[in-house]
């Protein structure tokens, strides 16, 4: 995150863990009950820049809020 400021790096490519794992989990739920499930499902990724770095969505991204999740 420093060398993204600092402009050393242009930009990250991010995920989103949470979905990921949210989407895997209900994705077996479906596959368990016997429902059609794609072979391939794309989660997203984001571009973070130096210009978005600090908005609210891309900084749930960087920083998870896992203690919402996690009690």
């Amino acid at each position: 995150m420093a060398d993204l400021k600092a402009g050393d790096v242009q930009g990250l490519v991010v995920q989103n863990p949470l979905f990921m794992g949210y989407k895997g989990v209900m994705t077996m739920v479906e596959h368990l009950q016997g429902k059609a499930v794609e072979k391939r499902i794309d989660t997203g990724v984001v571009l973070v820049t130096k210009e978005n770095m600090d908005d609210e969505s891309v900084q749930e991204l960087l920083y998870p809020p896992l203690e919402k999740y996690l009690k």
